[in-house]
């Protein structure tokens, strides 16, 4: 892949020539690579789910910027070169983060906080905790609330007493915009 510079000739040039070469624009960039041929091999069932997936992904990314506050939002996002349909794709290719949940607040009484950090490619959509008994009992659930001044930050306010903490399990869920999730389980010894 290459990119045009100053070429009279090429410059916005798209499309195949002489059925070896392609040219594309990309942000008033003309870019230049050879055509690829098809492969011989037949695919994978990886290769097939993979396909599949970027299909459901292409799909929400085409119908996400149709709509004007999502666009927007996948805009804001965008970095260099890339679209706010580059980024609603990556988006639905990969699932939120939830890179660390603090229980060390969690004693088990009411107005207790658990705080979650997550992250995406847009702050994710929601974040759930679910708090369960040794038995596995569910305590209670609820959505964390965004923080305002940091869009990574989530807490949660524990409504329900938990006298006996040992073996109590917290789930944390994730949820972005194109419905992926990502679990995180915490469990108090």
């Amino acid at each position: 892949m290459a990119y045009v510079k100053s070429n009279p000739f090429t410059k916005g040039t798209s499309g195949t020539v002489g059925d070896m070469m392609n040219f594309r624009v990309r942000k008033g960039k003309t870019i230049v690579s050879m055509k690829r041929g098809p492969s011989t091999k037949p695919p994978t069932e990886e290769q097939q789910e993979t396909r599949e997936q970027f299909v459901i992904a292409s799909l929400f990314a085409q119908n996400a910027i149709k709509d004007p506050v999502i666009k927007a939002l996948y805009q804001k996002a965008a970095k260099g070169g890339q679209t706010a349909y580059n980024v609603a794709l990556r988006d639905a290719m990969n699932p939120p983060d939830i890179y660390d949940v603090n229980i060390s607040g969690y004693k088990g009484t009411v107005g207790d906080l658990i705080t979650v950090k997550a992250r995406d490619v847009i702050t994710p959509k929601s974040v759930t905790v679910v708090i369960s008994s040794q038995t596995g009992t569910v305590l209670e659930q609820g959505d964390a609330v965004l923080q305002t001044n940091d869009r990574r930050i989530w807490t949660y306010t524990v409504t329900a007493v938990n006298a006996a903490l040992t073996g109590t399990r917290i789930v944390v869920t994730a949820t972005d915009l194109p419905g992926n999730t990502s679990e995180r389980i915490s469990t108090i010894s």
